[in-house]
This record gives structure tokens, C-alpha cells and sequence, in this order.
């Protein structure tokens, strides 16, 4: 067919599309509009996120006053439906339907890319140095509201947090981030921009926005100087709206054993227990006190060819090449006990339980160690010897006990002194004192002693005191070591250790 009249036919195919636009409009007595060539503003095509623009069909080209246009192919699209109403409430806006072609939405989708880029290309190519709370802040201020979220976190990676806190409260939002274990202020949010701001973090991380009272959790990515950040996402509802809970699972700070910095008779007793064929290895501590990284750093060690190696974790916190991760869903009936037998069908040599919570996890967990599998997991314990007291009250057999644990070990993280100020308080450390954070250890290997007091299920503070009189250097005196180095205080030991 010759160029001219291919051009021809299109423009006749067009023609046709848009009649039938309009002639559906007038049948749902709906206004119609033709949005190809349409000039789209970043602030209002903004207000409807992009994910949920291509996943319902919908864009938004006009604002008046509290009014917003809006246009869709098909209005009475169910889903379309709820989402544009707990939109319009998260935003503080009327949505007024048009129907448009499907040509329409196309174009508008077209400019997305254009008007608003995506967060790891402003995180990437425009975003400001920011090297203190106070670079934050005045970078934050100088953005609109489209570019908020992304503002956010490029300076929560920046300084490190953790974790990102949005808090509503009677008049504002506040703002937090989590910095060396500790909660530090960062802004205050108006309302409104903290519903545009929930509702994009919302949809990026598939959550449902009709859902208002029942906490739910997500996950969307990011990628910062060709760096990716998998941000899971926690929604709670409260007194004055939704409060949000960013973790920011950052690849880059995945260390190696030999980076955590375990104490030398710590370090080589983990390294001689991974390096069975088979047996239960521990790792104990309450939360926050870098368990997990431990785990990960034991696994990138055994992560060869010729191992087969599962994990089943409760998120998914990284994840990692050539090791095969199973995400629990205990709502679905999918749960630790489960997803472990379902798992030993699948003949690994290593298996790594997030967390062992129950009687049932603990004794599948005890029987597989017995069985020829290496089995790695976390215990919520303040000591290595209270593992053992735990383990027996979640009612493991004490014959299988005293054979399958290889080796536990207890764990903190302690702040370090900031080296720019020397714990005096600066910018750098945002007048802390402290910046970054290290890990203080202890162990204990069974033994025959340990063995016998496990058979005649002996007390806590028989196995603690057993622990002191061997010798062994207690989490304590492992971070008074510390503190002797000039890494840490004193106060701060104390502050974890109690």
C-alpha cells in the first residue's frame, strides 16, 4: 500500500476511534474529550500516580480550583471506580469524569516520562549533595510536591537511615529517620502534601488505598547510583490518618563476615560450625541488633556451585544471586512450618529460617540439623546462654537438643564516636556525638557440661553461670574492649547491653 494512503487509512482509523469516544460519552451522559496533543502540566498529571494511570486507564489534564478532570476509556471500570474515590479523599478533591479514546491515554502516558521522571532518574542525574539533615531540608524545600518523595529518600540513603517514618498528628506529619538505631526529627508535612505523598508511595508499593483500617505491607525499588534499593513498605492505620513506615534494604551495605567485625574466638567459631556438613547455628539478639546481616554474611560465604542452599524469610529482606529465598505468607496458610517441610523435599544442604518463632519451627528446624542439613537461623534471647533455656521452654526434646546446636551466637550494635568531632556533636553526625555503628559478640560452643545441663533442663542463670565460668568474654567486656579502643562509650554499651 502506498505511503500516502497508509497515512490516509490511520487518519480515517483515528477518526473512527474518536467518534466512538464521543458517542459513548453521550450514552453515559459523560463529557468527552480529545487528549492527543493536549497540553498536560507535571502538577496535575502528577496528581494520579503513573503505576496506577497505566494499570486503570485514567489520567488527570485539569484542575480548577478543588475540581479535577479526569479521563478514562472505560468510567465504569469497578476498580477505576474505588480508586478514584479514595483518591479524591486521600487529596482533598473532587474528580470530574471524561471519557476519552484509548489514543488519548496513550499520549498522556507518553508524558510521564517526560513531565514527571521517575524517582531513580531524578535520585540518579538531578538530585542535590546531601550531607547533613540540613542539606535535607533546603533541598526539600526548593521541590514541589512531585518530586518530594523522591527528595526523601535520595537523602535517606544519603545520610544512611534505615528506616523512614511518616507520623500524622493533629495538625502536621512529621517526619523521621532512623540513623545509627536511633530516631531523628527531618520535616514536618503539611496534610495535603502528605496525601499526594502516601497515595504515590501507596500505589508504587501495591497497596490497596480503600483499605484504611487494617495495616498492610508492600514493596517498590528504587536504584541510586546504579545501586538498588528495595524499600519494603508498612501501613498503619491511626488516630490522624495513615502512618507509613519505610524499611530501605540497600544492597550496597550488605558486608562480609570478616566486615562485621565479630571478635577473633567468635569469628573462627562461626567459621568452624558453617563449615559442617550439617547442625544448628544461631544467632540471637532482640531486633535491630543486625541478626540478619549476620545470616547474610554466613550465606554469601556458603553461597558456591556446588551448594544448594534456601532461605525462608518473613520478608524477603535481600536478595541474593544463586541462592534460592521463600517469602512466608502466613495468612495465606503458608507459614515457617510449613514452607520447612515444603523446602527439605527440595534436598538443600543449607537452610536459613528468618526467625525461629514456635515450637514447630524450632522442631522441624532441631530435626533437620540432625539429618545431614547445615541449618542457620535468629533467636529473640539477650544471651547466648538463655538460647538454651528458650529453646526448652518452646518445648524442643532435650535428646535432640544437645545433639543439633553447633554454635550461638549473641549479638548487639553499638553507635561508633563520630571521628570528624570525636563525639563533641557536628553536622556530620547530626550533633550525636556518634556515627555509624559496630558490632559487639559473644559465643558459646556446646560441650559435655552444656550437654548435661540441657538433659536435666537446668535454669537460665545455671546456663549464664556455666557461661562465665569458662572463660568466655561476654557481649559486656566485648564492648568495653571497645570502648578501650576509642570506638565507643561506655554509656553506649551499657544502653544495649543493660
Amino acid at each position: 500500500m502506498p505511503q500516502d494512503l497508509r497515512a490516509v487509512v490511520k487518519q480515517y482509523d483515528r477518526s473512527q476511534e474518536e467518534q466512538q469516544a464521543e458517542l459513548l460519552a453521550s450514552q453515559y451522559g459523560l463529557p468527552y474529550i480529545n487528549l492527543v496533543n493536549y497540553p498536560f502540566v507535571a502538577d496535575i498529571l502528577g496528581l494520579i500516580p503513573e503505576e496506577a494511570a497505566r494499570a486503570l486507564n485514567v489520567v488527570a489534564f485539569m484542575k480548577i480550583g478543588n475540581v479535577v478532570r479526569a479521563a478514562a476509556p472505560n468510567p465504569a471500570n469497578e476498580q477505576l471506580v474505588q480508586y478514584m474515590q479514595q483518591l479524591s479523599a486521600n487529596l482533598g478533591v473532587t474528580f470530574e469524569p471524561h471519557i476519552c479514546s484509548q489514543s488519548s491515554i496513550n499520549y498522556a502516558l507518553q508524558r510521564y516520562p517526560l513531565l514527571l521522571p521517575k524517582i531513580q532518574k531524578v535520585i540518579e542525574e538531578d538530585r542535590p549533595v546531601i550531607q547533613t539533615l540540613n542539606d535535607l531540608q533546603q533541598a526539600i524545600n526548593k521541590v514541589g510536591t512531585t518530586e518530594l518523595l523522591e527528595t526523601i529518600i535520595s537523602g535517606a540513603v544519603s545520610l544512611d537511615a534505615s528506616d523512614v517514618h511518616f507520623e500524622p498528628m493533629h495538625e502536621a506529619v512529621y517526619v523521621r529517620f532512623r540513623i545509627d538505631g536511633k530516631l531523628l526529627p527531618v520535616l514536618t508535612l503539611p496534610e495535603k502534601s502528605y496525601k499526594l505523598l502516601s497515595s504515590r508511595i501507596m500505589t508504587n508499593s501495591h497497596i490497596k488505598l480503600d483499605l484504611r483500617t487494617i495495616a498492610q505491607d508492600g514493596r517498590m525499588s528504587v536504584n541510586i547510583d546504579n545501586n538498588p534499593i528495595d524499600i519494603r513498605v508498612n501501613v498503619l492505620p491511626s488516630a490522624y490518618g495513615q502512618t507509613i513506615e519505610l524499611r530501605l534494604l540497600n544492597y550496597r551495605q550488605l558486608l562480609t563476615l570478616d566486615q562485621l567485625l565479630f571478635p577473633a574466638q567468635t569469628l573462627e567459631a562461626i567459621r568452624l560450625a558453617i563449615g559442617k556438613p550439617e547442625g544448628l547455628v544461631l544467632f540471637t539478639g532482640p531486633t535491630g541488633s543486625g541478626k540478619t546481616s549476620s545470616l547474610y554474611a554466613v550465606l554469601q560465604l556458603l553461597n558456591t556451585p556446588e551448594r544448594k542452599i534456601i532461605t525462608i524469610e518473613d520478608p524477603i529482606e535481600y536478595r541474593l544471586e544463586g541462592i534460592e529465598q521463600v517469602q512466608v505468607d502466613p495468612l495465606a496458610g503458608f507459614d515457617f512450618p510449613q514452607a520447612l517441610r515444603a523446602v527439605l523435599r527440595q534436598d538443600p544442604n543449607v537452610i536459613m529460617v528468618g526467625e525461629i518463632r514456635d515450637h514447630e519451627t524450632a522442631d522441624i528446624a532441631v530435626n533437620a540439623s540432625l539429618t545431614g542439613h547445615l541449618v542457620l537461623s535468629t533467636l529473640h534471647t539477650n544471651s547466648a546462654a538463655a538460647s538454651f533455656s528458650r529453646l526448652i521452654q518452646m518445648g524442643v526434646p532435650k535428646y535432640l537438643l544437645a545433639d543439633s546446636v553447633s554454635l550461638i551466637v549473641a549479638q548487639r550494635l553499638v553507635r561508633k564516636l563520630c571521628t570528624n568531632c570525636q563525639g563533641g556533636g557536628c553536622e556530620v553526625c547530626h550533633q550525636t556525638g556518634y556515627k555509624g555503628r559496630l558490632l559487639i559478640a559473644e559465643h558459646l560452643l556446646p560441650d559435655t557440661n552444656i550437654i548435661e545441663l540441657i538433659k536435666r533442663e537446668a535454669s537460665l542463670s545455671e546456663f549464664q553461670q556455666y557461661f562465665t565460668t569458662i572463660g568466655n568474654k561476654s557481649l559486656f567486656e566485648d564492648g568495653l574492649l571497645k570502648v578501650s579502643q576509642g570506638l565507643t562509650t561506655e554509656a553506649e554499651v551499657r544502653s544495649v547491653v543493660g
